[in-house]
């Protein structure tokens, strides 16, 4: 961050920095592409269909604090039962597999190892068992089909439930795609946590609600900040914040901070505020009822790069 210059002109370009018809772009782009690749799957896989999947932006996307810097980030959520069940049998199989590999281990006898048969390349239709396809299964046969509708230059990747894509040509700039497969009941989005043991349920109800109240009473100058501390963050911490953490923070500075014609007069009154307030106090967008730090959602390390950045801007501006 030390080649960066904090001052008026920088903070207000970002704030001015308009990518509305880029962002729009890319989210009609994706799901028409997921659209596509859904309906031919649903020919193969009856898990699936148009019917019982939502796409939902997960991270800046939702607030609209889009930067040159951020990660199209979404969940597609699968409403079946019998995936979910299938989904969990698999865990329970891992959860025990290195007790049953460290018996093979030490059980061990030298054997000559047998040559691998030759695989059919060009055999391509979905192997589907109805007791055992699970959400990593899913996402194999949807990472399959959502390349059909790529351009060749685009770069498709995947690991476990998450599908990953760059393509400058599909959706121009330098657009960053990730794609959660995980469940949905409906009302709530049940994400793996990285083990892959547990489930971790997330409902978008509240902070849909604090986005919308914040911007009608705090005005266009919210989502303006939202920009800024999230170019500032990335340049300090070299990582996107966050976005729930970022979006708790600023919904807990009071209205009137936001008061005002001029961008930096805000930033600089925001920065002086945080400086001198215990954040931990601060409510989380996703649960009024939760503290920032109670939040599981918000990720463990966010504090710390939040309040890196804050001492990075203070100190510069001495």
């Amino acid at each position: 961050m030390a080649n960066i210059k904090i001052d008026k002109n920088f903070v207000e370009s970002i704030a001015k920095n308009d990518n509305e018809k880029f962002f729009n772009n890319v989210n009609e782009k994706i799901s028409l592409i997921l659209s596509s690749a859904i309906d031919r799957l649903a020919k193969q896989v009856p898990y699936i269909s148009l019917d019982n999947v939502t796409l939902q932006p997960f991270n800046e996307i939702l607030s609209g604090a889009v930067t040159d810097n951020s990660t199209f980030h979404y969940l597609l959520g699968v409403e079946n039962g019998q995936l979910e069940l299938n989904t969990f049998k698999t865990n329970m199989f891992w959860r025990n597999f290195k007790k049953r590999l460290k018996y093979a281990w030490e059980n061990r006898r030298k054997r000559k190892p047998k040559k691998k048969k030759k695989e059919d390349a060009t055999v391509s239709n979905i192997d589907f068992d109805a007791s055992k396809y699970n959400i990593f299964n899913l996402t194999d046969d949807l990472f399959e089909s959502v390349r059909q509708f790529l351009s060749p230059t685009s770069i498709i990747s995947q690991n476990d439930n998450i599908l990953y894509i760059v393509g400058k040509e599909d959706f121009g700039g330098n657009s960053k795609i990730r794609i959660d497969i995980c469940f949905s009941d409906g009302e709530n989005f049940k994400l793996f946590t990285g083990n892959k043991k547990n489930l971790l349920k997330y409902n978008f109800t509240c902070r849909v609600n604090c986005l919308q109240q914040k911007r009608r009473e705090a005005g266009p100058n919210f989502v303006k900040m939202l920009k800024i501390f999230n170019v500032f963050y990335f340049y300090t911490n070299h990582e996107q914040p966050n976005a729930m953490f970022l979006e708790s923070v600023l919904y807990n500075i009071p209205d009137k901070l936001y008061e005002d014609r001029s961008i930096y007069n805000v930033f600089l009154k925001i920065v002086n505020y945080l400086t001198l307030k215990t954040i931990n106090n601060f409510n989380s967008i996703n649960d009024l009822g939760l503290k920032i730090y109670q939040d599981k959602m918000l990720g463990s390390d966010s504090q710390v790069g939040f309040l890196k950045m804050i001492r990075m801007i203070a100190n510069s501006n001495k």
